[in-house]
């Protein structure tokens, strides 16, 4: 069972009711950032991902967020998974660094492991689940092109996002 404070409550009624306009101009305008992390999140033996999905988005994606300033990517992702889902995870590399097609916009992505496969979302998640590689959800471009990388690459990548159909 979630537990979330009042304002987490009125937050979440708001964005179910259609208001997540209002509630992505109040993070655009409290939130911004220009650099982003995003996590691969695997189980232990490594054959599960963990996605989520954000109250103002339709598909599953990666866990992650904005970081502050001065903050590195490792830490922001560290401190961002455990924010969203509680969930103290281990870094295991840096698959590499996104930029959105036509902005300035960096997005690194971690390969992360977690010590097990129990987690507690936060307010503006409105779902998140493990699932096996051979059973994926239905993903965000960004998500499933990461993914593609993650799968097939052997090194670390350096791309554009939104290059895809």
């Amino acid at each position: 069972m979630q537990t979330w404070t009042i304002l987490e409550k009125i937050q979440r009624i708001i964005a179910k009711c259609g208001g997540f306009y209002l509630i992505r101009l109040y993070w655009i305008i409290t939130k911004h950032k220009k650099s982003r992390a995003r996590a691969i999140v695997l189980n232990t033996d490594k054959s599960k991902i963990l996605l989520v999905k954000n109250i103002t988005y339709k598909e599953f994606h990666l866990p992650g967020g904005g970081l502050e300033k001065g903050e590195s990517g490792e830490t922001a992702i560290v401190r961002e998974v455990k924010e969203e889902l509680g969930i103290d995870v281990q870094i295991l590399y840096q698959l590499g660094k996104y930029t959105y097609q036509n902005t300035n916009k960096c997005v690194e992505v971690f390969v992360t492991q977690a010590p097990s496969e129990d987690f507690i979302m936060q307010w503006e998640l409105d779902d998140a689940m493990w699932f096996p590689f051979t059973h994926l959800p239905e993903l965000s471009k960004a998500t499933k092109q990461t993914l593609r990388d993650f799968l097939v690459q052997n090194q670390p990548v350096t791309g554009v996002w939104g290059l895809d159909s």
